[in-house]
């Protein structure tokens, strides 16, 4: 046989297997072709170790945590659109496109009355075009008593490129009690919140850090709280496809007193509207 005639069945071996390179590369799930860039780049945000007030304030142990490294995804997590949360590369994921509305996600199986809750949280916006939707990361009473707006803790709210991080806690019949902090809060960037509740205060931390300390009797309700993931949409508006991520997220007692004090300014007091 002619050395080109031999040379023929190589060629055609190796038109197969690139083919078949090809066709793999087309056939991943869409989950896994729209990840990859999320967890390429470095850290974006707050990057310093630790990451958590549980380390620097020392409250031991976690009561309750999720880390979402490992084995399945909890039952527990709940949600209005069960099929647009999950866990991956060992985060919780909500995903939302363009018509999702809004959605919101928690826990079935954890809920105090006082207590530390802290989240590692992050928003990525996966298009460039569309209504970006607001990131909340908040506490709301375990028994959906949440009535005219009032008895839920946020320990954040904000859209991505915001310059300040917004939280409150409003109790009836219409107390409002706001923070707001500048941070880097752009598409991808991680920060840490955190809030400790006890009978007589609420104190909210960012990124290590105690931010406010609020001791007025109108701010503390006295409700059991679970933790709430939300990602709220614009009514009529073509939202921007995003995805809220957790990389962990935990729950203390107050069985240790803080390492360091937390004395810091109160929050700044007002009215909502549509209170009872």
């Amino acid at each position: 046989m002619p050395p080109q005639h031999r040379r023929l069945p190589a060629l055609l071996g190796g038109l197969v297997l690139m083919t078949a390179a090809l066709v793999a590369a087309v056939l991943q799930s869409p989950q896994q072709l729209q990840t990859s860039p999320a967890f390429a780049s470095g850290c974006v945000g707050y990057c310093s170790h630790p990451t958590n007030a549980a380390k620097v304030f020392r409250w031991g142990h976690e009561a309750w945590r999720q880390e979402f490294e490992t084995g399945p995804f909890s039952r527990h997590w709940k949600s209005n659109h069960p099929r647009l949360i999950g866990q991956q590369s060992g985060m919780l994921t909500i995903q939302a496109g363009r018509h999702t509305g809004s959605i919101a996600v928690w826990p079935d199986n954890q809920a105090a009355t006082v207590g530390r809750w802290e989240a590692r949280v992050r928003a990525y916006e996966r298009s460039g075009s569309g209504t970006r939707y607001r990131f909340v990361w908040e506490l709301v009473p375990a028994n959906r008593n949440a009535h005219c707006g009032a008895n839920a803790v946020v320990l954040a709210s904000y859209t991505p490129g915001d310059r300040r991080v917004h939280g409150h806690v409003r109790t009836l019949p219409d107390h409002s009690f706001d923070y707001s902090r500048a941070r880097d809060l752009r598409n991808r960037a991680w920060h840490t919140y955190a809030v400790e509740i006890t009978k007589s205060h609420i104190s909210w931390f960012v990124d290590t850090r105690v931010i406010r300390t609020e001791t007025r009797p109108a701010a503390l309700s006295g409700v059991k709280y679970r933790p709430q993931f939300v990602m709220r949409s614009e009514p009529r508006h073509r939202m921007r496809p995003s995805w809220l991520q957790a990389d962990w997220v935990r729950y203390y007692n107050l069985s240790r007193h803080n390492a360091k004090s937390i004395a810091a300014p109160p929050m700044h007091r007002s009215t909502f509207k549509h209170g009872c």
